[in-house]
């Protein structure tokens, strides 16, 4: 594990995965104070910490005070890096600290960029990192939408149908749909089809009926997957494949997730989409608002 240059009295450490209890605390904790409100479960960090590429060896670290956790960051993606510092601890160099692991880990991974969300109202975070070379390649959005009854039926073009998917059976098919959509984005690398499957599939909790797919005749067109975000549920994936696009499918599968999450008693139902795609007004469109704004900043590796 790279050195941190820490503060004195605080100390680095890798973790293990007993602690993500404490480092989904620890998140919320810095949601709550930047955008008024903790949305990261404990089932998303275990998530990222179970994929096969994920090493506690060389992909995270922690920062404590007195065995109290106040200080984390992970680069789990080539050329991208998450860090969090539990706000009563910020203005001290931790965060400085942690911005310079990953580089490290980046570096010694063979990455030439690494970048990082920061959420808009993380003044210190946006400050630290744009003085440190970091300039925005893209703008991140979390919609939301809330029914108060069941809402309409999806609208499923002619030749098409939606299912929910069988895992042994699908799930290539619903990775490579995602695959192709998602690597057209400027920046994105590549995700292992053992990495989608052990953060989708391997969720405690995974249903089939959670990952939704569009066919036409035999073949995956569409995917929409839900995942649950403590009481409600999150829209995670959405993707169509090019050639059959412009005909309503990704609504339809939008609008399918709706109903099935409000069959399952979780009314609100969020997202996040991006600059990169093109999609923010489809979202809109369908009564859908917005929530919170993130900056991704990066800057280029010696």
């Amino acid at each position: 594990m790279p050195d941190l240059e820490l503060p004195a009295g605080l100390t680095a450490a890798l973790l293990t995965p007993g602690d993500a209890a404490a480092v989904g605390a620890l998140w919320r904790r810095c949601e709550e104070h930047d955008d008024g409100a903790g949305e990261i479960t404990d089932e998303d960090i275990v998530a990222t910490w179970v994929r096969p590429s994920f090493s506690f060896a060389e992909h995270a670290v922690a920062v404590y005070d007195d065995g109290s956790l106040v200080g984390y960051a992970d680069s789990t993606w080539p050329g991208r890096a998450d860090a969090c510092v539990d706000p009563s601890y910020r203005g001290r160099g931790i965060g400085a600290a942690l911005m310079r692991w990953t580089w490290a880990v980046a570096g010694a991974r063979g990455d030439r960029r690494i970048g990082q969300p920061v959420s808009e109202h993380n003044a210190g975070a946006i400050a630290l990192l744009r003085g440190h070379g970091y300039t925005e390649r893209w703008r991140s959005w979390v919609l939301e939408i809330a029914h108060e009854h069941e809402p309409a039926a999806p609208v499923v073009p002619a030749g098409y149908a939606l299912r929910a998917a069988d895992p042994a059976r699908d799930g290539q098919a619903a990775h490579q749909v995602i695959e192709d959509a998602f690597n057209e984005w400027d920046g994105r690398d590549p995700v292992p089809f053992d990495d989608f499957a052990a953060e989708t599939f391997e969720r405690p909790s995974f249903r089939p009926e959670n990952l939704v797919l569009a066919a036409h005749g035999d073949a995956v067109v569409g995917v929409a997957l839900l995942t649950h975000e403590g009481g409600d549920m999150w829209v995670d994936k959405l993707a169509v494949a090019r050639a059959h696009r412009g005909r309503g499918l990704a609504r339809a599968l939008l609008q399918h997730t709706f109903g099935a999450a409000y069959a399952l008693g979780a009314p609100t139902v969020g997202l996040s989409t991006d600059s990169r795609t093109g999609a923010l007004g489809l979202y809109e469109h369908v009564g859908m608002t917005l929530r919170r704004t993130y900056f991704h900043l990066a800057r280029d590796l010696p």
